[in-house]
């Protein structure tokens, strides 16, 4: 897993690339931590470059969502495409998570 976070007034945007499996999860833990305890009452999740999720990676997903509703913030998942756009489909993401797609 790659990542960046850009800090957008009340919004953080977590960028990830490459992908999100079982083997990033400490990586995601400490980004996690990051990301919520910036103060952000919305997290974006954005996936325009991230080209693989494995049923870990929504795990890992669904830990960010109880550490952001934790601190009362709210999580956007953008962007997916490919691969990654179908495994969020098939799991029903979006009837967890917002899920905004690219036009």
């Amino acid at each position: 897993m790659k990542h960046e976070i850009r800090n957008e007034l009340d919004k953080a945007v977590l960028v990830l690339s490459d992908q999100l499996v079982d083997a990033d999860r400490a990586a995601f833990e400490r980004v996690v931590m990051q990301v919520v305890g910036s103060g952000a009452r919305m997290i974006e999740v954005d996936f325009k470059d991230l080209t693989y999720m494995d049923s870990a990676g929504l795990g890992l997903l669904l830990t960010l969502r109880e550490q952001a509703e934790k601190a009362r913030a709210k999580v956007i998942l953008a962007n997916p495409k490919g691969s990654v756009r179908e495994i969020l489909e098939l799991a029903r993401f979006d009837t967890l998570f917002s899920i905004q797609h690219a036009p």
